[in-house]
């Protein structure tokens, strides 16, 4: 069915139903997929889930804080060398195959950490008994006025976020702005097929989302490398101004995007 609310049914059994899924798709990932790619897909699932809660937040708060809870605790459980990862991977997007061998051994090795087993069985539980409350969710008063209301919300948090985040240029700061991008990026995808409106904003949110990821990932990169400047033979520098480089590029892009995407205070439906 797709990450999205089906506008023809009461906003409660449209919620029920999307979560279901994503605990689904989740528990089939844990089944079906290699270790590492069960992890992203299952973290990636818990924040969908999350996204969710949080469109409804205002109106169900005993609700949010106890589900939310349940599966950021989930995802942490599975996060291991998350950043390790992602700096690996952000180095194969800007590195020429062949360059900077000692730099890419060095990172392959920091990534190279299997998922715990038991973190992975326990991963298996936590979904099984988060599902099995989703019938069960205390939303039946719920109106689609609430999901309108919840968009608006999380709309103004983004906002905040990017402007804290252009006031302070820090990796934390920006990052707490991609997970707000991405909260409205979610609802907007919960919400399109039922307000219109909202589905030109898809395209340019994921491309904000990702720019933004990216440029945290170099950060981050940039951070790690930059203290050990003896040990990769001459390749560092060079890897630093690549690096900077597409930090700058994507600076442009963010500050484009943002711009076109957070102008108004809100965002009618």
């Amino acid at each position: 069915m797709g990450y999205k609310l089906d506008k023809k049914k009461p906003l409660p059994e449209a919620l029920r139903k999307v979560a279901h899924a994503e605990v689904a798709a989740a528990q089939a990932a844990l089944q079906e997929l290699p270790a590492e790619e069960a992890v992203h897909e299952v973290r990636k699932h818990c924040k969908k889930l999350r996204a969710l809660l949080r469109l409804v937040r205002n109106d169900t708060d005993s609700l949010y804080r106890y589900e939310n809870a349940h599966y950021r605790t989930l995802a942490n459980a599975l996060s291991g060398s998350r950043d390790a990862i992602s700096m690996r991977d952000i180095f194969l997007k800007i590195a020429p195959a062949g360059e900077f061998d000692e730099v890419r051994d060095f990172l392959d090795r920091r990534a190279d950490q299997h998922a715990d087993p038991d973190a992975i069985a326990e991963a298996g539980e936590m979904l099984q008994q988060g599902g099995a409350r989703i019938d069960d969710w205390p939303v039946d008063k719920l109106a689609w006025k609430h999901a309108r209301r919840g968009y608006r919300d999380y709309y103004q948090r983004a906002r905040k976020a990017m402007d804290q985040a252009f006031a302070e240029e820090s990796a934390a700061t920006f990052h707490d702005f991609r997970k707000r991008v991405k909260d409205h990026w979610y609802h907007t995808r919960l919400l399109e097929k039922k307000y219109k409106q909202l589905a030109p904003r898809r395209k340019p949110l994921t491309a904000l989302s990702r720019a933004l990821g990216d440029w945290r990932d170099l950060h981050l990169l940039c951070s790690l490398l930059a203290p050990r400047s003896g040990e990769f033979s001459g390749e560092l520098i060079p890897l630093l101004d690549l690096a900077n480089h597409r930090m700058g590029v994507l600076r442009r892009e963010i500050d484009a995007l943002a711009g076109e995407l957070f102008t108004g205070k809100k965002p009618t439906l």
